[in-house]
């Protein structure tokens, strides 16, 4: 069952009541809590941090963006909730400071019940824990791009495979989602585990990684049936662009994670991560 736990940020109980019953349109076992300023809100993500958050920009004393500008040292490492602010202001600025504070979306008033209902399809389909396989035959690669995975606003549980023979072992023993795999690897390289995987595993997905962008190798993995191609350095807003077509998620105007810097060695060809 989907536990989906949801924190309405308004000053305006009318609003915070309609939000509510509309979100409990759509997914009725969600857990609603509302509270009416951005210390209150502080206050709760310091016991903990809801799926989604839906908080309004103007309120009195503390703005909704003055909380986003200090949610890394509220949520002391913790991962972020889905923000989607809910405001009359549609100012350049304003979407600008939204987007530059890891908004997901903006959801303008006054809003509708059609427009709730989009949102948390989509948050619920974002929620939903994937298993995801990494595989490389590098480990400083592997652990990088773990990193940045696990910044996509998706939930997902990733692991690591050394090589093709390990990841297509691992596919077929089921409970796999997605992988992303290296296309130059010894001996199975990334095309041949990932033509292996797509005929054993039914339903899986593949991403193929690559420092080269070989437009041989793109058309021999569409031919394969493979769904995207990322040419490394990659980053978690890349991921999620993929994701989100993936799993048929209808990408918002702020569809741009947090994410932290990633460079790439000119010489050795590796990702690290400050």
């Amino acid at each position: 069952m989907l536990n989906l736990r949801a924190l309405i940020v308004d000053d305006s109980a009318m609003v915070r009541t309609q939000l509510r019953n509309e979100i409990r349109e759509v997914v009725p076992d969600c857990h609603v809590f509302e509270v009416e300023s951005v210390l209150e809100a502080g206050r709760f993500l310091l016991r903990g941090v809801p799926d989604v958050l839906f908080l309004d920009l103007n309120m009195p004393h503390i703005n909704g963006i003055e909380l986003l500008k200090k949610f890394d040292s509220v949520l002391g490492g913790r991962r972020p909730p889905i923000v989607v602010s809910i405001s009359t202001d549609m100012r350049p600025a304003t979407l600008a400071a939204l987007k530059a504070r890891g908004a997901y979306a903006l959801l303008p008033k006054p809003f509708d019940r059609a427009q709730v209902a989009m949102m948390m399809l989509r948050v619920v389909k974002m929620i939903q824990s994937r298993r995801v396989l990494i595989v490389d035959d590098s480990a400083t690669v592997r652990s990088v791009v773990k990193r940045i995975i696990q910044h996509s606003r998706f939930k997902l549980d990733v692991e690591e495979a050394a090589n093709g023979a390990d990841a297509i072992r691992l596919f077929r023993s089921g409970g796999f989602d997605l992988a992303f795999i290296d296309v130059e690897m010894p001996g199975i390289d990334g095309l041949e585990a990932a033509g292996e995987i797509l005929y054993s595993a039914g339903k899986a997905h593949v991403v193929l990684m690559s420092g080269k962008d070989d437009e041989a190798i793109r058309r021999a993995a569409s031919h394969i049936g493979v769904d995207f191609f990322l040419k490394k350095p990659f980053y978690a807003k890349d991921v999620d662009e993929v994701l989100h077509s993936l799993y048929s998620v209808a990408e918002t105007e702020f569809v741009t994670s947090r994410e932290p810097e990633v460079f790439d060695d000119p010489e050795t060809g590796v990702l690290y991560l400050p």
